[in-house]
C-alpha cells in the first residue's frame, strides 16, 4: 500500500541520515552530500547483493566525503552488500576496500588485497600512482616516481602493454609483448619484470 511504501522510504531515509521531513522536498533543495544519501539510500532499497558505486565522493568537501565513505561502510555492515568501488581517490580507495583493482587504459595491471598493493605495489603503474598520493609521514628514502608521456588514446592503444610508452623500466619486451595477469607474491599483476620490484627495489 501507499502507507506501507511511505513509512519504508521514510525508514530507509532515516538510516542514511535524513529526516522525515526530508521527504517532502525537491531534488533542487538538497546538498551534494544529501543527494549522495538519497542515491545510496535508492539504490539500498532494493537490497542487493552488490552495489557499483563510481565516484560517489569526487564531487564532494573532503568533511562530507568522510562522512558518506562512514555511511556507505555502515550500510554494508547492516545490509552485508559487496561493493565495486571506482574511484581515482587512493585516499578514499585505502578506506574502503578490502581488496584493490589498478586499472591503465581500460586494462587490470594489478590485483590483489588492499595491504599488498598499498605496501609492495609490483606494477610501475601502481608504483606511480602511490608515489604521487600525498602521505603525512613520507618516506624521503622513496623516490617519487614521476608519469612522463601523453596518455594514449584509450580507442587506440599501443602495441604491447599499455604503458610501456609512459613506463621508467620499460624495454622492447614491453612494446612488442602485452603481458599477462599472473600470479605472484599472492597478487596478479600484469609486468614482465615485476619480480625484480619484490625486493623493495621499486
Amino acid at each position: 500500500s501507499a502507507a506501507e511504501r511511505r513509512e519504508k522510504v521514510q525508514a530507509m531515509m532515516k538510516q542514511v541520515g535524513l529526516r522525515p521531513e526530508h521527504y517532502q522536498r525537491y531534488p533542487h533543495m538538497f546538498s551534494g552530500g544529501q543527494r549522495q544519501r538519497i542515491a545510496l539510500a535508492r539504490a539500498m532499497m532494493l537490497q542487493p547483493k552488490v552495489l557499483v558505486a563510481d565516484e560517489p565522493t569526487s564531487a564532494l568537501d573532503v568533511s562530507i566525503q568522510a562522512q558518506v565513505l562512514n555511511l556507505f561502510m555502515d550500510l554494508q555492515q547492516e545490509f552485508n552488500t559487496a561493493y565495486v568501488f571506482i574511484s581515482h581517490n587512493l585516499a578514499v580507495v585505502r578506506h574502503v576496500a578490502d581488496h584493490v583493482m589498478v586499472m591503465y587504459l581500460g586494462r587490470p595491471v594489478e590485483m590483489g588485497t588492499k595491504e599488498d598493493i598499498y605496501s609492495r605495489p609490483l606494477h610501475p603503474y601502481t608504483q606511480a600512482l602511490l608515489s604521487a598520493t600525498p602521505a603525512i609521514h613520507p618516506d624521503p628514502n622513496k623516490p617519487k616516481i614521476k608519469i612522463v608521456g601523453e596518455l594514449p588514446n584509450p580507442l587506440n592503444p599501443p602495441s604491447g602493454c599499455a604503458f610501456h610508452k609512459r613506463c621508467p623500466y620499460a624495454t622492447e619486451r614491453c612494446s612488442t609483448e602485452e603481458p599477462a595477469l599472473r600470479l605472484l607474491a599472492g597478487r596478479q599483476v600484469a609486468c614482465h619484470y615485476a619480480e625484480q620490484f619484490l625486493d623493495g627495489a621499486a
